[in-house]
């Protein structure tokens, strides 16, 4: 990281510089000292982001380091200066990877801060730091805060800890704010225009070295003599993705190997792919109506945390309400009859997932699993006959055959219309039903009982012996009592605990009354005459999966019998990262 964003000859003179000015060239920044050792320091400084490494901050973090190498007495080899430009929310950087490598190998014998929140501005880091550093004996000297190891000076270290991360957070609240005041004021907010743009900003000259916004704005990324897009450049790219998916037809994947065909490089990454194909398609700034403030980025729950000071990456993005969407205008590359087309072609071409955006029927979509690898069979078209449809494994490895939809539906379909037009199922269902509720009170009366023996027995053994001739003594009958209370404590447990569930069983009566009622009228059902789209619906009401044979020559059908009214679902829309352009 220091040696793509600062040169090594810019780093060492710096060094130099700073040792220099601190009066303490003999001990700071020293070259040619014997590494084996283990009684060198090190020093640590960091910066935000990459705009940050060309400021006057870091020669300044440098000169701290000096003096307080130099109050000390230490000194500082070059090879152990480190240096980072990674966000201070978390210790996965390079240069504090290594440092805690050094901790660990107890290959120094301290390390200095030019501040405690050049260290991290997360306090439970910055405490876990400082426990690994005071578990390997090695020393922390901050320039800023108390050093010692008492409670006094980490209480101290903790608040402070506390106040970097308060900072951090008002500074993006700030940022944020004047970028939504740039946007009321008529120009458009700092930062990375979108694909086929570039930012431009015009500034008045004030005193003291100082300047003054006075507007800023969007404009085409490259025009030619004519003003329009030129040939090859991110405009004429961005004109091309929406020609050729939303008036020819094409898709995604085609657009992608186009562009890697004809050699043109996406702004960041290494080749186009669909994804990035369709996030251009979904930008509506290139209809010339952009908004600031649309969503935010968060971390995903599923995955599972392994080390905590690691960096946790935020790849959901979560919409903002649009009350809170600052709206600015753009140069339009696209018509807005365009874009919706092109994002309408992308729709229907996904929805189907099969050939030309058409759809395979198929009664037990997503229900049919392989009897190898217990996968689900996913649907496949045939790319010479659109008419043949299958079923297939597509799980590496696995080797299984593959069958006819038409066979395999008509199968199951008139095996599940076979047993629901019989009185079997809803008899069974029912008789489920009533015979699970009963069964949970039988254990509660059954627990109760053994609770009632236990208390009669502790009652006999008590009245043994306080009774004028004891036949028990006081050890044995305090061994016996407490062997009773435990019998009754795991009773009381267990009572709880079927209560509980007869209460939720209870609280569901009506869900069970509406299981019955759509049980029975399965058999008022004309299964013969349903369409397919009925005949889906009756499959996922009664939770049809099915297992075929490795040969498909019979199958074993299994009913869920989840029973629920229709019913609209929603849930939160949310959606994985943008990919990098």
């Amino acid at each position: 990281m220091r040696e793509q964003l600062v040169s090594l000859e810019r780093m060492n003179s710096l060094i130099e510089k700073a040792a220099k000015e601190a009066g303490y060239s003999e001990g700071f920044g020293i070259k040619g000292c014997d590494l084996t050792r283990s009684h060198w320091w090190a020093a640590y400084a960091r910066q935000s982001c990459e705009e940050q490494a060309n400021n006057n901050r870091l020669p300044e973090y440098l000169l701290t380091c000096a003096r307080e190498a130099k109050k000390l007495g230490i000194v500082v080899p070059i090879e152990y200066i480190l240096y980072d430009t990674v966000t201070g929310e978390h210790l996965e950087r390079p240069g504090m990877i290594r440092l805690r490598k050094l901790l660990a190998g107890r290959d120094i014998a301290g390390v200095i801060f030019p501040a405690l929140d050049r260290l991290s501005r997360e306090p439970l880091h910055q405490q876990i730091f400082e426990m690994e550093a005071t578990h390997y004996t090695v020393q922390i000297q901050y320039a800023d805060v108390p050093n010692g190891n008492d409670p006094n000076s980490q209480f101290t270290r903790t608040i402070l800890a506390h106040a970097a991360k308060l900072v951090k957070i008002a500074n993006r609240k700030n940022n944020r704010g004047g970028n939504i005041g740039r946007v009321v004021s008529g120009s458009v907010p700092a930062g990375k225009p979108s694909y086929g743009y570039t930012y431009r900003a015009e500034y008045q000259g004030l005193e003291h070295g100082k300047r003054k916004l006075v507007r800023a704005w969007w404009e085409v990324n490259e025009l030619d003599i004519d003003g329009t897009s030129k040939a090859g450049s991110e405009a004429w790219v961005v004109e091309q993705v929406f020609r050729w998916i939303g008036q020819e037809g094409r898709s995604t994947f085609w657009v992608a190997n186009e562009l890697n065909r004809l050699d043109i490089k996406p702004r960041y990454a290494e080749k186009w792919s669909p994804a990035l194909i369709g996030f251009i398609c979904k930008n509506r700034a290139y209809t010339g109506k952009h908004a600031y403030n649309k969503a935010c980025y968060i971390t995903n729950p599923e995955i599972r945390l392994t080390d905590i000071t690691a960096e946790i990456k935020r790849t959901i993005r979560r919409p903002k309400p649009e009350d809170d969407w600052a709206h600015f205008e753009v140069p339009a590359l696209v018509s807005e009859e365009l874009w919706r087309q092109a994002n309408q072609n992308i729709h229907e071409r996904g929805k189907g997932r099969g050939k030309a955006g058409k759809s395979i029927p198929a009664l037990f979509r997503a229900r049919v699993f392989c009897p190898k690898c217990g996968n689900i069979l996913r649907l496949h078209r045939d790319s010479r006959c659109s008419w043949l449809t299958y079923y297939v494994c597509r799980t590496q490895g696995c080797g299984m055959g593959f069958t006819r939809v038409s066979r395999l539906d008509q199968l199951g379909w008139d095996e599940v219309a076979r047993i629901l037009e019989s009185s079997a199922l809803v008899d069974a269902k029912l008789k489920g039903i009533e015979k699970n509720d009963d069964g949970i009170q039988k254990r509660v009366r059954l627990e109760l009982f053994h609770k009632r023996e236990a208390e009669k027995k502790i009652s006999r053994i008590q009245d043994d012996f306080l009774s004028d001739e004891p036949v028990i003594t006081r050890s044995e009958a305090a061994r016996k009592i407490g062997e009773l209370r435990v019998v009754i404590e795991k009773g009381d447990a267990e009572i709880a605990r079927l209560q509980s569930i007869a209460q939720v069983a209870k609280q569901s009566q009506e869900t069970v009354a509406a299981a019955r009622k759509a049980l029975e009228k399965l058999r008022d059902i004309n299964l013969k005459t349903a369409t397919l789209q009925q005949k889906a619906e009756l499959v996922a009401q009664i939770g049809v999966k099915i297992y075929p044979s490795e040969d498909f020559t019979y199958i074993r059908i299994c009913f869920g019998l989840n029973i629920t009214e229709p019913r609209k679902v929603t849930c939160h829309k949310t959606s994985i990262a943008s990919p990098k352009l």
